[in-house]
């Protein structure tokens, strides 16, 4: 929903380590009305997103905001139920499922895929086992928890902008390495999509489908970038 610019003044106010966004003497907070509380690298983003506001306010081109209002409505006190959510798409994550039914595409994927699973194995000693058949293969439990226990103790923020992008790419293990800096934005939406984007290659592709991709390497890059941001508190 666009609503019209109420306010004159756009102000930030340093508090230790957050800030307070204030428009005109009111301050900002979330749509049910609760104080951001942002970490101030953040609120600094936020209030540069507020202060370019001309006479509508657009929510699309205020994701620093969307992801921060995300955090404090829908994540803090809930994120039993985001870790639930990261543990089922972990299970089914994207790079533990290749089909073998085109040559070519299973090598590309095999090579480009596998080195993720041998890090986290490595790294954190977690197996995870790929999926080659039309019905996925159960994975262990335990493994599934040691995945899960590295992202538990997260904030609110770090989980807004973490779980959006395991949705986005349906990959806990991509948004993993993204984290812990294996890979940058970019590569992250050409891994996530190498499947589709391999096709494209042999068959073309059409405006509606170009569209959708456009749209989603945009909220990849924002997300990314909002837990940069986080990073640099």
């Amino acid at each position: 929903m666009i609503l019209n610019k109420k306010w004159e003044k756009v102000t930030l106010e340093k508090t230790k380590d957050t800030g307070i966004i204030y428009l005109d003497a009111k301050e900002l907070k979330s749509p049910e009305g609760r104080s951001l509380n942002l970490p101030y690298t953040i609120s600094e983003k936020v209030f540069m997103e507020w202060k370019e506001v001309k006479d509508k306010i657009y929510p699309d081109k205020m994701p620093f905001y969307a992801y921060s209002v995300t955090a404090v409505d829908k994540i803090l006190n809930k994120e039993s139920k985001i870790l639930q959510n990261l543990e089922s798409i972990l299970s089914m994550d994207l790079i533990l499922f290749r089909s073998k039914d085109d040559e070519e595409l299973y090598n590309y994927i095999e090579d480009l895929w596998e080195p993720f699973l041998e890090w986290i194995n490595l790294e954190f000693n977690c197996r995870l086992i790929v999926n080659y058949e039309l019905f996925p293969v159960e994975q262990n439990k335990n493994e599934i928890s040691k995945c899960i226990s590295l992202v538990k103790n997260f904030d609110h923020f770090k989980f807004s902008g973490f779980s959006h992008i395991v949705n986005l790419t349906s990959s806990f293990i991509l948004g993993l390495a993204f984290l812990y800096k294996k890979i940058n934005m970019h590569e992250l939406y050409e891994i996530a999509l190498a499947e589709e984007l391999f096709q494209i290659k042999k068959w073309g592709s059409d405006e509606i489908s170009e569209t959708r991709r456009k749209n989603i390497k945009k909220e990849i890059s924002e997300a990314c970038e909002f837990l940069n941001c986080l990073q640099k508190k």
